[in-house]
């Protein structure tokens, strides 16, 4: 269909075909909705953009979403449960998200039957990685060293963070379209990873803290996970909320599991677990380098569009200086929420426009500089010292930091809430002159 020739939703709903078409619809609303949820997008955003195309072809709807299942009310017409997957073994590619919200502002405006939605929907599910198993490799190894040259800039945790980031990489491939190895795969890494770490400690190769862990890590680290989940919360979504940040939490203790599993295996004493990082300067042009190293990862990793990747970047960017800047003034928990507040009003007025990078494309990256997973895992794993006092003040500040860095979120969300107003009504004008 034509982009510019507009469905004459009037004339479904007066024939003989009006159920017809509600049918198809509210599957075609059902399929959005599954994909939606399964890329790990809040229930509060996907319930927003099914209401909104459910009054762009002028029907009532009854939208009941959660992380697990979705059911959908059009009319007479109602969709049976339809059960969602979780954000690790769903829709993972970003290609595919950004041709997915491509796909939704046209329903958003009317543009597409909605049995052609279907028919688009089931060709975007279909997509496989653009760049392969090479492009996995080579993305999640600039992906690691971009975080290690934010976390600690010195040649050990870059080349620990190269290496451990390249096993992890090779387990990725071997679980991929596995899930059942998907299921366990954040132990399997954990255990895997922290063995070779601890090993290198045990015979003197690597004197470093459990900060270069996290490199090699930070893809199961349920930051964006814990953070979604306290938005979630905050919007009145409890049961979602609830249950998306207990399994974060539950993937931290995954790993942490993991982690313990390697350390008794190597056989390390507490003396041995106790050994710091030594203190090195920081290069003022390592995070500069380390976020395009970043940037670029995640666009060979998660297989990104190319013209996705400048806003991406713009994006990264706009949250880090955001943070540094709130973190410089007052302090680390108002850099979180600055960072946060930025990054989302950024990333709302790149994806205003469907030429551009959708939103969640855009902010997804953000949220491993934030960095809420990776303290979190920090604190935990400090227990294994018995260092219990350490632990507990670096689970509080994952706590506030989460806290701070959803309240950015909640503040950009209803700061851009105007925003998405103004474009449909806008559309709704358009549509009246039309008519």
């Amino acid at each position: 269909m034509d982009k510019n020739d507009k469905i004459d939703i009037n004339s479904y709903k007066n024939d003989s075909k009006g159920k017809k078409f509600n049918h198809e619809l509210l599957e075609f609303m059902a399929g959005l909705g599954k994909s939606l949820t399964s890329a790990g997008i809040s229930v509060t955003a996907v319930q927003s953009i099914l209401y909104d195309i459910a009054r762009a072809y002028n029907v009532k709807a009854e939208i009941l979403i959660f992380t697990t299942f979705l059911i959908i009310k059009l009319g007479d017409e109602e969709s049976s449960p339809l059960t969602t997957v979780n954000q690790i073994s769903g829709l993972s590619h970003l290609n595919q998200v950004s041709e997915l919200y491509e796909l939704i502002y046209l329903a958003e405006k009317a543009e597409i039957s909605p049995k052609e939605g279907q028919k688009q929907l089931k060709k975007i599910m279909c997509q496989k990685h653009r760049f392969g198993i090479l492009g996995i490799i080579m993305g999640y190894l600039l992906f690691a060293l971009g975080l290690g040259m934010l976390l600690q800039p010195t040649p050990q945790q870059l080349i620990v963070s190269g290496v451990l980031g390249g096993i992890v990489s090779l387990l990725l491939i071997l679980s991929e379209d596995r899930p059942r190895l998907t299921l366990i795969l954040p132990v399997v890494a954990a255990f895997v990873v922290s063995t070779i770490f601890f090993w290198g400690v045990r015979e003197g190769l690597i004197l470093g803290s459990f900060t270069l862990l996290v490199p090699a890590l930070a893809y199961f680290l349920p930051g964006a996970t814990l953070t979604t989940g306290m938005f979630e919360l905050a919007s009145g979504d409890l049961i979602s909320g609830a249950s998306r940040t207990i399994y974060g939490v539950t993937i931290l203790f995954l790993l942490l599991f993991g982690v313990l599993i390697g350390i008794q295996v190597t056989g390390l004493s507490q003396q041995d677990l106790l050994v710091t990082a030594t203190s090195t300067s920081f290069l003022g042009w390592a995070p500069m380098v380390g976020i395009l190293l970043f940037a670029l990862g995640m666009f060979l990793f998660m297989s990104m569009r190319n013209k996705d990747l400048p806003w991406v970047i713009l994006v990264l960017y706009i949250a880090f200086f955001g943070q540094q800047v709130g973190n410089y003034f007052i302090g680390s928990f108002f850099g979180a929420f600055l960072g946060s507040l930025l990054m989302t009003l950024s990333g709302t007025l790149i994806g205003r426009s469907p030429k551009r990078t959708p939103s969640f494309v855009s902010t997804i990256s953000a949220f491993w500089f934030l960095v809420p997973g990776s303290l979190g895992f920090i604190g935990l794993a400090t227990l294994i010292g018995k260092n219990y006092f350490t632990a507990v003040n670096d689970l509080i500040l994952l706590v506030m930091t989460v806290v701070a860095i959803s309240l950015g979120l909640l503040v950009g969300a209803a700061i851009a809430e105007p925003l998405r107003l103004q474009k449909i009504k806008s559309k709704l004008y358009k549509d009246s002159n039309g008519k």
